[in-house]
């Protein structure tokens, strides 16, 4: 049988000790984990710590400060409008060469909650929110995936003979409805290592997304998902699992949680090989290519006059 793979969960104050020690940095970018989620705390439904540091920030830190460790950034539609989520999620995936991903939440717990009935997204007061619910939620992930596909990275061809930089007529609206309305496409190509993974953390059976037949959940973690997060001290689950999520409290250390992991990859554990994109690491197929039959945000381009 299989050895589980092993990722880490990072609360916010892990965030501020690792972004703040080179030598964690490196130590962290040299284990041979599956993946870390940077502010696991904001959406698995525990209270906000006194300290944290923005998910998507540190991502973009480690993406310049390493080279091998593969991560995921918490976020919630609560907080942040999914198109500027998918805004970041392509970044990342650019910066590393897919080494980053995303993990969705339902709630964040260091965002304020907008009004009564809108309370996802519409705190901002810059349009009408959406209920705070798994649906929301699901929504939004939907919304990530189709917008980081709207802009095809083969699109750009830089063809010297006839001054077509992009066939841009192949950028698409995403034309998304349910919880959020967005026409698309996203300013940025999809990254060269395709659309990034996309998790999602589930406790019990009640927090699983919906199901449908246009599902951009890659991955389920926690209890209720094949990859369960298991606190520094506790022992796995028993049972067959791809992996385990090894999460340290907030007054546990980074080098404590880093001295378990290193003894859980020596005994039990499989070590993922370092480098390369968060999905090939996770043996995660590729998600499917958005319909052929979407409207085209530009016209057909013609050769520069000039040439």
């Amino acid at each position: 049988m299989t050895r589980p793979y092993l990722a880490l969960g990072l609360a916010g104050p892990h965030l501020v000790e690792l972004t703040a020690n080179k030598a964690l940095l490196a130590r962290w970018d040299a284990l041979p984990l599956a993946f870390t989620i940077l502010g696991i705390d904001r959406i698995d439904g525990s209270p906000p710590a006194s300290t944290t540091l923005s998910a998507s920030a540190v991502g973009a830190t480690l993406a310049g400060a390493t080279k091998h460790g593969r991560f995921l950034i918490a976020a919630s539609p609560q907080r942040d409008h999914p198109y500027n989520i998918a805004r970041r999620v392509a970044s990342l995936a650019h910066l590393t060469h897919g080494r980053s991903g995303l993990l969705i939440g339902v709630r964040d717990a260091y965002a304020p909650e907008g009004p009564k009935d809108a309370p996802a997204w519409g705190g901002a007061g810059l349009g009408v929110g959406a209920p705070l619910n798994v649906q929301t939620a699901f929504d939004a992930a939907r919304a990530v995936r189709v917008l980081e596909q709207s802009w095809p990275h083969d699109s750009i061809i830089g063809d010297r003979e006839t001054g077509i930089l992009i066939q841009s007529n192949r950028i698409v609206h995403v034309d998304a409805d349910g919880s959020f309305s967005i026409a698309g496409p996203l300013n940025a190509p999809t990254p060269a290592t395709g659309a990034s993974v996309i998790a999602w953390h589930a406790a019990t059976a009640a927090d699983l997304p919906p199901q449908d037949g246009n599902d951009p959940i890659d991955l389920v973690l926690g209890a209720a998902g094949s990859v369960p997060v298991i606190a520094l001290g506790e022992e796995p689950p028993t049972g067959h699992f791809a992996g385990a999520v090894l999460r340290a409290a907030p007054d546990q250390s980074v080098s404590d949680l880093f001295d378990a992991a290193e003894r859980r990859l020596a005994d039990g554990f499989s070590p993922t090989a370092a480098g390369g994109s968060l999905r090939e690491a996770l043996k995660l197929p590729a998600p499917a290519p958005l319909p052929s039959d979407l409207r085209a945000a530009f016209p057909v381009p013609r050769p520069h006059v000039a040439l």
